[in-house]
């Protein structure tokens, strides 16, 4: 461990560093928008923006993984899930994904193939880069960033924001330490209980449960 690196017991999440619900329905819903019209005048910017943002906010990807990944690293019929092959540490591991985000990716696999011209193969990558490879992550991030910006979101917000809002939503609403847990990829629970303590809206209902008498 580098003299920069912090112990799990060390790091907090702060409101600042997630979205609120509101913010997340906010940037998907200007994505959509966008990528509708971009659908409309034949344009990829924002059609793929937008499955950029709904991957990052459903499956708490880091950006290195998300461009790493290949179409056939993405099981969509039947139990659908992603395969994550190179994460920290080059740690293997399954991401199970909701219905809407699989609902997602097949129209942007559709548009990917029969509007774009591209490759659809297993090997291929989901993110297409001008050279038919794989986009580097400097890219998704600055295009996260383009889309939050968009949205009138804070300018700190990028796809690791994302990843926090996902697991910070996702463990409040399973209440499944362990699940969160392998969703990440975190080799210790105690690196995933920093997503533990209650929400924001919670913290004011409850503090003012407090008793005068």
């Amino acid at each position: 461990m580098t003299t920069n690196q912090k112990h799990p017991s060390q790091w907090t999440i702060t409101p600042e560093d997630f979205m609120t619900r509101d913010e997340r329905k906010r940037l998907l819903k200007v994505c959509r928008e966008r990528s509708e019209l971009d659908q409309l005048h034949g344009r990829r910017t924002w059609i793929v923006r937008y499955m950029l943002v709904d991957l990052a906010l459903y499956s708490g990807l880091r950006v290195a993984e998300m461009a790493a990944l290949k179409v056939g690293d993405i099981s969509l019929n039947g139990e659908s899930y992603i395969i994550v092959r190179n994460g920290k540490r080059d740690k293997k591991r399954t991401v199970w994904i909701d219905r809407e985000l699989v609902k997602h990716l097949k129209q942007f696999l559709q548009l990917k193939k029969k509007t774009f011209s591209e490759s659809t193969e297993p090997d291929a990558p989901l993110f297409t880069g001008n050279s038919n490879g794989h986009v580097p992550p400097i890219t998704l991030q600055k295009s996260f960033k383009r889309a939050a910006k968009e949205a009138g979101l804070p300018i700190r917000y990028s796809v690791h924001t994302a990843r926090h809002t996902y697991a910070t939503f996702l463990l409040n609403d399973t209440r499944n330490l362990r699940y969160v847990q392998k969703q990440l990829g975190h080799s210790s629970i105690s690196m995933t209980a920093v997503y533990a303590d209650i929400l924001p809206e919670e913290n004011g209902t409850l503090a003012n449960k407090i008793s005068r008498d």
